[in-house]
């Protein structure tokens, strides 16, 4: 890996140190400099989660992924500062699930000076914006509001947000730690099975130093604070032309790609 070039990627002229400072820098980087986006799949372009794939993608080619790429790559890079991460298949308790759903996110935790901490860059517009301390119950802000990791008896441990007072529950994990082939498999469902959500629906979003830029199918958002616009952008050149002047990615798109990514069910051929 060419941490340098990484690095640059997401805006870092220096290496941080592998310090909870170091961390805190990196993950609100990478946030805000990385989108999330699963464009590939509604385009049935074939994901790669070989590491010199992820590289050229995110890297080289300044695209975004969802959580199997961001958050594989990103513990890479922190594997080469020097972190002790450990990558974790999570089950995502959004939406109310009324079973509990599969491991179908990944993430990290890492251990500094003998606290734990998750760490997190693919979750989308949840994903936290700072570590997040296994031993703090009443959480740490990190912009969207306090957000914390507690201990679930049946599911190892529950990232929480609390939202309108309440705690909700994001996903849960175990201490066991993530194996590339449960990844894989993870991954493929993610990717290719009707059921997924990520097949059927366009996402993109970015964090910015002062919210999220965020665009759901057609549905433009853009937070700055407490404040919200939003605009509907129609699917077509307009639709192409915001991804690549709000988020930076250059789909490069054949006539093909093109017809599936502007058809209202992107499911369908």
């Amino acid at each position: 890996m060419d941490v340098a070039l990484y690095l640059a990627r997401i805006g870092l002229a220096e290496r941080p140190p592998a310090t909870l400072e170091g961390l805190r820098l990196l993950q609100r980087a990478h946030t805000q400099s990385v989108p999330f986006e699963n464009l590939d799949v509604v385009l049935r372009r074939p994901l790669s989660l070989a590491p010199a794939a992820l590289f050229d993608k995110v890297v080289v080619r300044r695209r975004g992924g969802y959580c199997f790429e961001l958050n594989s790559l990103y513990g890479l890079l922190l594997a080469e500062l020097g972190f002790a991460a450990v990558p974790h298949l999570a089950r995502v308790w959004l939406r109310d699930p009324p079973e509990p759903p599969p491991r179908t996110h990944l993430t990290h935790s890492v251990t500094l000076e003998g606290r734990r901490w998750l760490t997190d860059v693919g979750f989308g517009g949840n994903t936290p914006q700072v570590p997040v301390p296994f031993d703090q119950p009443d959480g740490v802000e990190d912009g969207g509001g306090p957000i914390r990791v507690v201990a679930d008896a049946q599911f190892g441990f529950m990232l929480q947000r609390r939202i309108e007072g309440d705690w909700a529950n994001q996903f849960s994990f175990d201490d066991l730690p993530a194996l590339p082939a449960d990844v894989m498999v993870a991954n493929h469902y993610v990717e290719t099975h009707p059921a997924s959500h990520f097949r059927s629906a366009r996402y993109v979003g970015l964090f910015t130093p002062e919210g999220r830029d965020g665009l759901v199918d057609q549905a433009y958002t853009r937070r700055t604070g407490a404040r919200i616009e939003e605009e509907q952008v129609p699917l077509g050149p307009a639709w192409v032309d915001l991804v690549a002047e709000r988020f930076g990615i250059d789909l490069r798109l054949t006539p093909d790609e093109a017809a599936r990514l502007h058809n209202e069910t992107p499911d369908q051929p």
